[in-house]
């Protein structure tokens, strides 16, 4: 141990040990090292579970970064979390909104639903004030969950009054007089929910609650908070455990409703409505009125919401993106809750290649977004396009822990496996893919993304004949575009990869010939990029071909920065001086000015005024161009990587300077 940590201070002690702030001399972080007090012989062997706590990653919950055994004693290291605790804030008054507590109990809910389905499930096991961290975000953190809950079982190592279940209780009294009652064998999730809310109910009323409920307590607690805040606080506490919540997403999800079931507020709405009406006379019929007309309201509001997400998902499939993004918006102002803008916009971020705002979008706007009531569906397609970008960004690790997600929410489609089995492959998980493959018919995947994903596999693999075979195959046999565009795209890249230019432009001609207009944006991106490894490699007639290729992807809409930005160059060094002009005045249009633009004007102007005799030429335009591109260039150095391109301009500046063409 002391070659790994060094020891900063002592934290504490409690049921499950002590408790130390320590440092981590080779991952160079504090961490929270605890020393369990009573151990197993189980939990000094079971390494499956080990790794499984490892590989534990959640936005709510410190990362475990060790457990070993050092001198019979077992250790476990988790990252430290800065903050304060919940119990640390009580003790100094502090009070929390209604709204607060929801959003933290929906944070806890979260943690725990992640905890509760892992393989086999992890129970937090002491849920208290004194677990709970509120970070410097004001988000909070479970932390010190009981590792000897999932090594060991359902051991009770001791419960802590005020927040243990009944369960807990009896289980860890009945175990010290060597007595077990079989209805209180197990402790599962069910306990981790009443000890929130146990939490809850001592963060809102000041007290902690008695081990058995009593009406008083109930009264108590509906004092401080709304009639539906309480019942999902008195339903998580029940003593009963079949009468709880029966997984923790559920009470997630009942919390998102609170304030839909707020009798209070329903009353509120129904008597402004009145009031705003005049019908004092007739209450019950005006009741009933203003009922079906906030349920035609309502209706009319999903309706709406509805044609927005239908204009919106068109707009993304047109490639239209600045307008599907205003659609978004218009749809999360209308209604937050509701999850299909949400995916649209996360696929629409994808589709443009920005994958690191697509995870981000993904893990911040959405899954730490308490406002959205997702399905497990949706949850499913969530981390599969999490598990792409994470793959298109060649973070292949990531990328297998969000397929593995992916199928925790029941993710069962073709492509989510095929893609599974690629991004092992390529995580040099080998024999997993393989494995994958191999219960292929186990995961319905079709015959054409079995070839895929063996042609991947093997690619990954360095077996280059068997990969191009796979993916010939794939081509041959499927009638799914984009799975044909992908085999292409690969016999492509197997060209690339053993230096072959002109057979990766040949497999790309002909995947422009065999594919539908639609389809072709990658293509026509790989072809240009290869017609001008041509062009630069002798062969300059290839400019041609890259500058036509340029003009498709304008006319089908796909332009980008980088499609003039190549249409300048590609046309200047074809001397085709009057087009690069016109190209470069469309992008100085669309994309506004920068020092890149600047920069091209003057390499432009030279180009101009070197077809000029002598006497003709005029350099104040490339002096203007050159200074203004290095006054934003030099702005701009601070976020962006040095430019050889601007070292050059300088010296042909300089040269022109010396030659006296510009004046002083």
């Amino acid at each position: 141990m002391d070659e790994t940590y060094e020891i900063l201070g002592y934290l504490g002690s409690g049921s499950g040990g002590v408790i130390y702030k320590a440092y981590h001399k080779r991952l160079q972080k504090e961490v929270v090292l605890k020393k369990i007090k009573r151990k197993s012989r189980d939990a000094r062997i079971n390494r499956n579970e080990v790794d499984i706590l490892k590989n534990l990653n959640h936005m709510y919950l410190p990362q475990v970064v060790d457990f070993f055994e050092e001198n019979g004693e077992i250790y476990t290291a988790m990252s430290f979390i800065p903050g304060r605790s919940l119990k640390e804030l009580m003790e100094e008054r502090r009070q929390f909104s209604q709204r607060q507590l929801i959003r933290w109990a929906m944070q806890l809910c979260s943690a725990l639903n992640y905890l509760h389905t892992q393989t086999p499930p992890i129970i937090h096991g002491d849920i208290k004030p004194a677990n709970i961290m509120v970070t410097p975000r004001g988000d909070v953190c479970l932390i010190d969950f009981n590792v000897s809950f999932a090594v060991n079982g359902n051991t009770v190592l001791g419960y802590t009054e005020g927040y243990a279940s009944p369960e807990q209780y009896i289980i860890a009294l009945d175990s010290r007089e060597g007595r077990e009652l079989p209805q209180y064998r197990v402790i599962d999730e069910k306990s981790d929910i009443y000890s929130t809310g146990a939490t809850l109910f001592h963060l809102i009323t000041g007290k902690k609650a008695g081990r058995n409920r009593t009406k008083a307590e109930e009264y108590l607690l509906k004092n401080y908070v709304s009639e539906a805040f309480a019942a999902v606080i008195l339903k998580a506490m029940d003593p009963k455990s079949e009468k709880r919540y029966k997984n923790a997403r559920e009470m997630f999800q009942a919390l998102q409703n609170v304030y839909k079931k707020d009798a209070r507020y329903r009353k509120l709405v129904i008597g402004q409505r009145v009031a705003m009406l005049g019908l004092v006379a007739g209450m019950g019929l005006s009741i009933i009125a203003i009922g079906y007309g906030i349920h035609t309201m309502k209706l009319e509001k999903v309706n709406r919401y509805n044609e927005i997400v239908k204009q919106q998902t068109e707009y993304r499939k047109s490639g239209e993106y600045e307008k599907e993004e205003a659609q978004y918006q218009k749809a999360i102002n209308l209604l937050p809750a509701k999850e299909e803008s949400y995916y649209q916009n996360a696929c629409a971020l994808y589709e443009q290649k920005e994958y690191q705002d697509c995870i981000d979008f993904i893990d911040y706007d959405i899954f730490q977004n308490e406002k959205v009531d997702l399905s497990d569906d949706r949850i499913a397609d969530l981390y599969y396009l999490k598990a792409e970008s994470c793959f298109e960004l060649e973070d292949y690790g990531e990328a297998v822990k969000a397929f593995k997600k992916v199928f925790q929410h029941g993710g069962q489609k073709s492509e989510f496996y095929r893609d599974y089995a690629i991004a092992l492959a390529y995580n040099d998980e080998l024999d997993k893919a393989k494995e994958v493959l191999d219960h292929a018919e186990d995961y319905q995947i079709a015959d054409d993304s079995l070839l895929y994903a063996r042609g991947e596999i093997e690619k990954s693999s360095g077996n280059t004949a068997k990969a191009e075979e796979a993916f010939r195959d794939c081509i041959s046999k499927s009638e799914n575009e984009e799975l044909i565009m992908r085999s292409y795209v690969m016999l492509s890249e197997l060209a690339k990869d053993s230096g072959n230019l002109s057979e990766e432009r040949n497999v790309l001609q002909e995947a422009k010939e065999v594919l539908p207009v639609s389809r072709q944006m990658v293509i026509l991106e790989r072809l240009i990029q290869v017609d001008i490894d041509l062009a630069d490699a002798g062969k300059t007639s290839y400019r041609n071909e890259a500058i036509e290729l340029l003009q498709e992807v304008i006319d089908q809409g796909w332009d980008t920065y980088e499609t003039y930005n190549n249409l300048v160059i590609l046309n200047e060094k074809q001397g085709n001086l009057t087009e690069a002009q016109n190209a470069l005045d469309t992008m100085k249009e669309q994309f506004g000015d920068d020092y890149n633009i600047e920069k091209r004007a003057a390499f432009l102007e030279i180009d101009k005024q070197e077809q000029k005799a002598n006497k003709n030429r005029d350099y104040t335009a490339f002096a203007e161009y050159y200074e203004k591109a290095e006054k934003m260039y030099y702005e701009q150095l601070k976020n962006n990587d040095t430019d050889a391109e601007m070292d050059l301009l300088e010296n042909v500046y300089q040269q022109v300077r010396s030659g006296g063409w510009i004046e002083e």
